[in-house]
């Protein structure tokens, strides 16, 4: 244990001479920690381009009825995944809600969980629940349901990507008629906001799979095989698909790094966009990207929390700069194997920011 806290010493004291940030932390506990989420990083290795997809409907969003538990969004998703992707999806199905209740909740959902500084999309699917009849008349009138379609579609796609799916085909075929009339009219105003749509009711109501499964079921819900089906007329949408084109970069183009910065560093890495860190303070002549998580959370959690300059917060960005950009400058080794970073000149900075390739991430966030 005297090497590993001689080794940690070594990269505060290299730290502190070069920021004048660094101050002793515990180092048993630190080396420790680092140690296990160096592990952790070298079995599941980080991903090379993160979109978060918020999915917001009715139960068909939800996969009711679906035994394996992943209707059809979660079958696009893992397919997604298996091409190479990296998703971390959110399905915000609820069963039973109609185009008014989605168009009270859909934006606390999605700000909750898509962050400005990521790559965020939403993709809606409503509508069945509009044409089912209370009383001689729609739950939701036609009139209404295209407004408030409308309403969310406007507001969703000036913060977003925004994708619609239209609502599926029942059993009963007067109420599917509705479904289809209502799909037409919804199709209508995506073309109008020029919001990419999917008609899946016309493909399904020529679906033997699908009819049986609902047959066999509720006669509103499929279970696992229709939801196959359904998802797989998604999966092969071309709006669906060019979410997924140029930015599936490869290992060999980018390398992923991390920094720990503090609160007004953020700030103006807030400033940017997160497209860029900002320029070098006076005494501070060297720039210090990191290659390990392990070491950026180190820094972040035990010193950047305990630095009044942070602001004692500390926070670990994630981002990918060119390969080719960053073969100039050797890896350097100040501790042991998780302590490497890459020293870049403060006057290179700016050209350190123009090979960032996307945006930087917040990956963590400590305070005391």
């Amino acid at each position: 244990m005297a090497v590993v806290s001689s080794q940690l010493s070594v990269v505060i004291n290299h730290q502190s001479t070069v920021n004048s940030q660094q101050s002793t932390v515990n180092s048993q506990q630190s080396t420790a920690n680092s140690q296990q989420s160096t592990v952790n990083s070298q079995q599941f290795p980080l991903p090379i381009h993160n979109m978060r997809i918020c999915f917001i409907g009715d139960s068909f969003v939800n996969g009711t009825c679906d035994p394996k538990c992943l209707g059809w969004t979660g079958r696009i998703c893992a397919a997604a995944c298996g091409q190479g992707h990296d998703i971390t999806y959110y399905n915000l199905g609820i069963r039973g809600e109609t185009s008014a209740d989605i168009e009270t909740r859909w934006f606390n959902e999605v700000s909750r969980r898509l962050p400005h500084y990521g790559d965020g999309r939403i993709v809606f699917s409503f509508g069945v629940n509009d044409t089912y009849r209370e009383n001689e008349k729609n739950r939701i009138e036609v009139e209404k349901s295209i407004e408030n379609a409308r309403c969310i579609l406007s507001s969703a796609q000036e913060i977003f990507p925004v994708l619609m799916v239209g609502p599926p085909p029942v059993i009963d075929a007067d109420r599917t008629r509705r479904i289809a009339n209502l799909s037409e009219q919804f199709s209508q105003v995506c073309n109008e906001l020029n919001v990419p749509y999917l008609d899946v009711c016309t493909p399904l109501q020529n679906s033997d799979i699908w009819h049986k499964e609902l047959t066999e079921n509720d006669v509103s819900h499929p279970r696992a095989a229709g939801y196959a089906e359904l998802a797989k007329i998604v999966h092969n949408w071309d709006g669906w698909k060019a979410w997924f084109k140029n930015i599936n970069i490869s290992d060999q183009e980018t390398v992923t790094l991390f920094r720990a910065v503090g609160k007004k560093e953020m700030e103006l890495i807030k400033e940017s966009d997160f497209l860029a860190f900002p320029p070098r303070l006076s005494f501070q002549p060297t720039f210090y990207p990191v290659l390990h998580k392990a070491y950026a959370i180190q820094i972040a959690r035990d010193w950047n929390t305990r630095d009044a300059a942070s602001g004692y917060f500390g926070y670990v960005t994630r981002f990918r700069v060119a390969t080719e950009f960053l073969k100039k400058y050797p890896v350097q080794n100040v501790g042991s194997s998780i302590h490497q970073e890459y020293w870049i000149p403060a006057e290179e900075l700016a050209q350190f920011n123009q090979n960032i390739v996307g945006k930087i991430e917040i990956f963590a966030e400590y305070q005391p």
